[in-house]
């Protein structure tokens, strides 16, 4: 066996999970699961070497060899039983909860609906938020969550209750947040590769009884300061005679079983060309893709949906810059002396305002108008980014009709033909930054869902060939109505 050989045990450990496994500025790792860690070690006579994971590499690493063991908070579902090879009995439970302000009444899904969520990028529950509509954001580091919610960048974040345990007991963190509500109850397993493991999976298996049944997991949970209702429950488990038989068996009986993440009614109608083109690239190309996305129901239909979003608030921002460009024209070259100085402070704070800005003052406004939602930010999204490129667009009319009062309002459209369609092109381009004020647009979702997937490279493409196109489309019919215009003009 290597490890015996080497002497060494290599194990994949998380970087900041306090109580469970945290690296200070040494590089020195504590915490339960790395006490665990060195338990195993010292059992085997072999040195324990720690290895930084987190949950995008956690298994990846321990599939390919490069670590030997993983124990870094990660729950035990039947997807990941293709991957690696779970250790049992398990050697800790969590829940996935939702933490935010005391004063923020949320106890169900519906109180989360319109509000932007902050997730840890990786875990299993992420889709579980996609499907219920819920806005959300991703971070690499559990850390990076904290910070967040202290700074107001995240109302809301969710993670383990395990991961709460320590910091919600601070006063700091206990005067301003608490826990809102949890769900999916998770066993946490060690794993070692799927493949020429079998001696050390027997090990570690009859270990991980021994140690629930000598109280080991128990008293290295309670030196860290960790909820120990679990491991008391498997300390009665491991201590039965109907659990060890007398032969030291572990009975199969008493094993949790993993949990089942998948839900048969979800599985897309393209879940098997999905996974043939997975295999396809693995085999023929030697790349390895993972279009997860394709394979559910929730997430097919929210791509269509957000595609449908996408088209509207292209064709609804190319009317309202068109309309809005036309109006502050003439009202600025025709209206009454109130009206263009109204227009032309309008015009001003269209030409100097960034545009994020502007989306946001009509994020704040409708948001105070009536019933946020995801129709109340597209109309605004398409008012907002109407008003910033007509305000130009318009200001360029209004300059051809100066320079020829006589000339037909129409003529001097078409004389600024080409920075009204540069504009018509530029709120085209626009559009995708509505998804900051909750718009379920196609960047929005598909950023949304790559939380679920660990192959950011082809959600990513995806989204870059769709506005590609979505541009290309916009750029040929516009000259084909920048030409018609023209001619018109010239008959006239």
């Amino acid at each position: 066996m290597r490890i015996l050989c080497s002497g060494q045990l290599r194990v994949g450990l998380r970087t900041f999970y306090p109580g469970f496994s945290v690296r200070d500025a040494a590089g020195q790792f504590s915490g339960f699961e790395v006490d665990v860690a060195r338990a195993i070690a010292d059992f085997m006579g072999v040195r324990m070497v720690p290895v930084a994971v987190d949950p995008k590499t956690r298994i990846p690493l321990v599939a390919a060899g490069d670590i030997d063991l993983t124990i870094a908070t990660m729950g035990h579902n039947l997807q990941r039983d293709a991957e690696v090879r779970f250790i049992r009995p398990h050697y800790y439970e969590s829940q996935t909860v939702v933490v935010g302000p005391r004063d923020e009444r949320v106890t169900e899904w519906d109180d989360l609906v319109g509000r932007t969520v902050c997730l840890p990028s990786g875990a299993s529950s992420n889709i579980v938020f996609i499907r219920h509509h819920i806005r959300i954001l991703t971070f690499d580091r559990p850390e990076q969550l904290l910070d967040a919610l202290a700074f107001g960048d995240c109302t809301f974040i969710v993670h383990d209750d395990t991961f709460f345990a320590d910091v919600l007991t601070q006063p700091r963190w206990a005067a301003k947040f608490d826990q809102k509500f949890g769900f999916a109850p998770l066993p946490w397993g060690m794993a070692v590769a799927r493949s020429g493991t079998m001696q050390l999976a027997a090990l570690l298996d009859d270990l991980s009884a021994a140690f629930h049944a000598n109280g080991t997991f128990l008293a290295l949970a309670r030196a860290n300061g960790l909820n120990d209702a679990f491991l008391l429950d498997e300390q009665r488990r491991w201590s039965s005679p109907r659990c060890i038989a007398a032969d030291e068996m572990v009975a199969a009986n008493c094993l949790i079983p993993p949990i089942d993440t998948s839900d048969a009614a979800d599985i897309s109608s393209v879940a098997g060309q999905a996974t043939w083109m997975e295999d396809t690239a693995a085999d023929w190309l030697g790349v390895r893709l993972d279009l997860s996305l394709l394979k559910h129901q929730s997430a097919v239909g929210l791509l269509f949906e957000s595609v449908g979003y996408s088209l509207a608030l292209v064709v609804g921002s190319m009317i309202a810059t068109t309309a809005f460009a036309l109006g502050f024209a003439w009202l600025m070259g025709h209206g009454p002396q109130l009206s263009r100085r109204g227009v032309g402070a309008l015009t001003a704070i269209g030409q100097t305002s960034p545009l994020p800005l502007l989306l946001f003052f009509g994020y704040v406004v409708a948001g105070g108008v009536t019933q946020y939602s995801g129709v109340v930010a597209l109309t605004a999204a398409i008012l907002v980014i109407g008003v910033f490129n007509g305000a130009n667009a318009g200001r360029a009319i209004n300059e051809a009709v100066q320079a020829a009062p006589n000339r037909p309002f129409l003529g001097s459209v078409s004389v600024s033909g080409i920075q009204l369609v540069a504009f018509l092109i530029n709120a085209t381009k626009g559009c995708p930054a509505a998804g900051m004020i909750g718009v379920p647009e196609f960047l929005n979702v598909m950023t949304d869902l790559t939380a679920y997937s660990r192959d950011r490279v082809p959600v990513f493409l995806t989204l870059l060939l769709f506005y590609t196109g979505v541009v290309l489309v916009v750029i040929a019919l516009l000259a084909r109505l920048e030409a018609r215009l023209a001619d018109h003009v010239r008959q006239r």
